[in-house]
C-alpha cells in the first residue's frame, strides 16, 4: 500500500496566510478603494461616459460642475491624456472660482465625440462678490425650482443669472485650420473634436482658413445660454 503524502503543518499555515492576504487585497482594490473614490467625487458619470470634454480654461484652479454636481477642477481635465467623461445628451457645464465671474453653459453632446472648451474667466472688480457654486439639478420629472425676479419684475432663470454668454461649437475639416472670431485667433480642433468657445450674446464674425484651401467667412448670432453649432468643410483651392 502506498503511503499518502501530507504537507507539513507549517506549509498549510503558510497557504492559509497567503489566501487570506489575497482576499484582503481583492476587497481593498475592487470594493473598498473604488467606493472611497466615488465618495470623494460625487459625479461618477465622468468616469464612465461616452463623450469626452477637454478643458483649456484659465485659471486652472476653477471648479467644474456638471449639472450642478462637482466633477473636479479644470486642471484635472486639461492634460493631453485627461478628459472629462460624461454621458451624451444635454448637460450644463459650470465653471466657478471665487473672485471670478461664474460661467454656465448648456451643451448638447453627441455620443463618441470629443469637445474642447477654451475660455478665460473674467476677474470680478473689487467689491463684487462671486456667485455661489451651482446646486445639483432635480431629477427628471421633478418640478422646476421657482424663478427669481429682476428689479423690473421679470422672471429670470438660474442659467440667465449665472451667465450672459453663449457658446459656439466649431467642427472643421480638414483639421488644424486657423479660426478667427472677431479678429481673435483660435487653433482649430483636431480630428473629430469640436472647439467650444464662450462668446457674448450677439453677432460675431468668423473666418476659417488653411493653406491650400479656400477661405470660409460667415456671421453667427450667439444667444445667451445656448450653444450654436458650426460645421465647416473647407474646399481645396
Amino acid at each position: 500500500m502506498h503511503a499518502i503524502a501530507t504537507l507539513p503543518r507549517t506549509t498549510l499555515v503558510l497557504y492559509k496566510n497567503v489566501a487570506a492576504f489575497a482576499v484582503v487585497v481583492f476587497l481593498t482594490t475592487v470594493v473598498i478603494l473604488p467606493a472611497a473614490i466615488f465618495a470623494q467625487e460625487p459625479y461618477p458619470p465622468f468616469a464612465v461616459g461616452d463623450t469626452d470634454i477637454r478643458l483649456f480654461v484659465t485659471p486652472k484652479e476653477a471648479e467644474v460642475y456638471v449639472d450642478g454636481v462637482r466633477a473636479g477642477t479644470v486642471d484635472d481635465f486639461s492634460g493631453f491624456f485627461q478628459r472629462l467623461h460624461v454621458l451624451s445628451g444635454v448637460h450644463e457645464i459650470t465653471l466657478h472660482l471665487d473672485g471670478y465671474r461664474t460661467v454656465a453653459q448648456k451643451l448638447r453632446l453627441r455620443p463618441h465625440s470629443t469637445y474642447k472648451i477654451q475660455y478665460a474667466m473674467e476677474r470680478l472688480p473689487p467689491g463684487e462678490a462671486s456667485e455661489p457654486p451651482p446646486a445639483p439639478q432635480p431629477p427628471a420629472g421633478a418640478p422646476p425650482p421657482p424663478p427669481t425676479y429682476t428689479l423690473g419684475g421679470q422672471p429670470q432663470s438660474p442659467l440667465e443669472q449665472a451667465s450672459s454668454f453663449g457658446a459656439l461649437a466649431i467642427r472643421v475639416q480638414p483639421a488644424g485650420a486657423e479660426i478667427l472670431i472677431d479678429g481673435d485667433r483660435w487653433t482649430g480642433p483636431e480630428g473629430e473634436e469640436r472647439l467650444v468657445i464662450q462668446l457674448s450674446e450677439g453677432a460675431h464674425h468668423v473666418d476659417i482658413r488653411k493653406d491650400r484651401y479656400r477661405l470660409f467667412s460667415t456671421d453667427v448670432r450667439i444667444h445667451r445660454g445656448e450653444t450654436t453649432p458650426l460645421n465647416v468643410s473647407l474646399p481645396p483651392e
